[in-house]
């Protein structure tokens, strides 16, 4: 690394401005492309993982892979290289948060915003995939969600660069911690991932989104390596009773421990997230369905009487996380309140009480026998449930708000713990209900004083980020905001928003063709202003002076008054072939010499008198072809036939009136002695 002034400079082109993230083997830095002038992430390598030549190789073949990811969802790799002692990687600039950010500050996701998320995830993982590169590491710190809410799946190559130390070592410092939660067990084994390793990952996240927690977790990252292999992921509907079963044979697919079991790609998952999203019937639950009629009654009774062992991977795919035998959930609704899920929760309880007491009913046992009530407060109203049902007990959830009590965490029992009860008793649990989400109105194109009073209403409050400039809203007017519109957050959430600093942007116009000084004037005027830099490049199209292009390219949206390349053309070497066809002889031998280039004539014979004649009737190379000097056209002139004369001999009688001289031999021949006596 280079220094300007009091900044870093990687590459004598990457400006540093800060560190914005630090992960298990780099630093990720907030830049500023000092030649084309754009923000851009610098991630630069710890220097202990740039003395592995093998660990160097793969990166930077990795590296060129991931340049070749241009998707809208997928973050750009533009450059990679050396900087001093290791190396680093630029890569498009995304403001906004992480995916693991948002579910820190907001919690569990509904079933129709993971599919949202998942949708996005996909058609990144559907397009690398097609493009022969495996991400290996999809996890919420990688899914990074921009200001304008769009979605990009982040560290392609880089992520494959690392799989070979992650595979060969599982309890590498820095590799495996905080990814094993999402590897796939072909990974945790240390086998070869393939596409679909990937969609056991975006399955993991899913289950996260809606439960507010991995399906696996342990102490040590072999731990969680060994449940990924090993176990069955707690139901989905047991941590989310109001759970779409749809979208949870969706999940439980993807969490299949056989590669074989899960979606062949991302593609049909795409499809299968559509159709759960427009209501329509989904694959994986038709397939569960099956699978349920075709197997053993035994076999689906009891899930956790299946065997671990190797040869029942397959068959433990699905069973726990998809309720075969309970009736499918047709109508799904698009959004869970903490009102709705207080009314599942004791709706089920309710159902529970009711069926013990059915039960005791019909078979008779009203055995009263005593026994302690156990301690339940502080455990969550599900599992207080749970635990007193066990027991032989009746609870009666009481929600009373308390402050500085989690959500749905039971605080107070009655009876207390300890005491003794007889078999049937009710328990009033009292508990602090999770408060009604609110849905975050839209306040992008608004003041900000008005979008303060529209989130006040719903118990929200705006707080100014950042300013960013835009053509298209106007200055002091809110230009983005995070959470989107749309999304259920807890009252009293802070909206964070960024406000328009006005239009000083500025579209590149086409001055392709113009004459450099006449492009260069245009720039550097209103309202552009440009600082133009004149490149020459040789071209055998564009006239020499004419301007080729600029980049940044002809219409791109850029600041006014950056700096620009503009690309004029040198010309070419190269002579374009005149028309000679019906030129005189003589006027193209001249025309020829000055262009340097030669002739070689035919001549063709034409009639005489023709008007063809000493004209060039035509030429072996065609008119504006370009040649290089010294070549040889092969030109046909015509030429005039040369006329015949034809003398008539007639016999005269002599005339006896006439005396004729003595021959007087001089000489010469007959002829020319009589025509020198006439």
């Amino acid at each position: 690394m280079s220094s300007s002034g009091d900044r870093s400079v990687v590459n004598d082109r990457y400006e540093i401005e800060r560190r914005i993230g630090r992960g298990g083997m780099a630093d990720v830095f907030l830049a500023r492309d000092l030649l084309l002038d754009r923000p851009v992430a610098i991630k630069v390598l710890f220097p202990e993982f740039a003395t592995d030549p093998a660990f160097v190789e793969r990166f930077r073949r990795e590296a060129q892979a991931a340049a070749n990811l241009t998707h809208p969802n997928i973050v750009a790799v533009y450059d990679w290289g050396r900087a001093g002692t290791t190396y680093f990687m630029a890569m498009e600039y995304v403001p906004g948060r992480t995916l693991a950010d948002v579910l820190r500050a907001n919690g569990p996701l509904t079933a129709h915003q993971a599919s949202t998320v998942a949708l996005e995830v996909a058609a990144a993982l559907a397009f690398a995939h097609h493009g022969g590169v495996v991400h290996r590491d999809i996890k919420p710190a990688n899914i990074l969600i921009g200001d304008n809410g769009q979605m990009k799946v982040a560290d392609f190559g880089i992520a494959r660069a690392l799989g070979a130390s992650v595979e060969t070592n599982l309890t590498q410092a820095g590799a495996v911690m905080g990814t094993a939660t999402y590897f796939s067990p072909e990974q945790a084994q240390g086998g070869q991932p393939d596409p679909r390793s990937d969609l056991y990952s975006l399955g993991v996240v899913l289950y996260e989104m809606v439960a507010g927690r991995p399906p696996f977790s342990g102490d040590t990252p072999v731990g969680i390596a060994y449940k990924q292999v090993h176990d069955t992921p707690p139901p989905l509907r047991g941590l989310v009773p109001d759970l779409a079963r749809p979208f949870e044979a969706i999940v439980a697919r993807l969490l299949a421990k056989s590669p074989d079991a899960r979606y062949p790609t991302a593609e049909s998952l795409r499809d299968d997230l559509r159709r759960f999203r427009e209501g329509r019937p989904v694959e994986a639950l038709e397939i569960a369905r099956g699978a349920r009629a075709e197997a053993p009654t035994e076999a689906v009774a009891s899930t956790t009487a299946v065997p671990t062992g190797p040869e029942n991977v397959a068959t433990r795919a699905m069973p726990r996380q998809v309720a075969l035998d309970q009736p499918p959930v047709e109508d799904v609704l698009p959004r869970r309140t903490g009102w709705f899920l207080l009314a599942a929760v004791v709706v089920a309880v309710a159902l529970v009480i009711g069926g013990v007491g059915l039960y005791r009913s019909l078979t008779g046992d009203q055995v009263t026998a005593s026994l302690t009530v156990p301690d339940v407060t502080g455990s969550s109203l599900r599992e207080a449930t749970t635990r007193l049902i066990d027991a032989g007990l009746n609870p009666v959830p009481r929600p009373e708000p308390r402050d500085g009590i989690g959500d749905d965490i039971v605080y107070a029992q009655q009876p207390a713990a300890e005491t003794p009860v007889e078999r049937g008793s009710e328990i009033v649990v009292t508990y602090n209900p999770a408060p009604v989400p609110v849905t975050v109105p839209t306040v992008i194109g608004v003041a900000l004083d008005a979008a303060n009073e529209t989130l006040t209403a719903r118990g929200l409050r705006a707080v100014v980020v950042d300013l960013a400039e835009s053509t298209e809203v106007a200055e002091g007017l809110i230009l983005s905001q995070v959470p989107p519109a749309g999304v259920e957050v807890r009252p009293g959430t802070t909206i964070e928003v960024v406000l328009s600093s006005g239009a000083n942007e500025v579209v590149i116009p086409n001055v392709r063709g113009q004459m450099a000084p006449d492009a260069s004037a245009l720039l550097t005027g209103e309202p552009y202003e440009f600082t133009v830099t004149p490149v020459e490049e040789a071209s055998e199209t564009v006239a020499a002076g004419a301007v080729i292009g600029t980049d940044p390219a002809i219409g791109e949206v850029v600041p006014r008054g950056s700096s620009l390349v503009l690309i004029v053309s040198s010309g070419t070497d190269r002579i374009a072939m005149p028309s000679l066809v019906g030129a005189d002889e003589l006027d193209v031998d001249q025309i020829l010499t000055d262009l340097g280039l030669f002739a070689d004539i035919t001549y063709v014979t034409v009639p005489f008198e023709s008007p063809d004649a000493g004209i060039v009737l035509s030429q072996s190379i065609a008119p504006t072809v370009l040649v290089d000097p010294g070549t040889v056209v092969r030109l046909r002139v015509g030429v005039a036939a040369i006329p015949t004369t034809t003398t008539t001999s007639t016999t005269v009688a002599p005339d006896p009136s006439v005396t004729l001289a003595p021959e007087i031999p001089t000489g010469g021949d007959a002829t020319t002695s009589a025509q020198g006596a006439g």
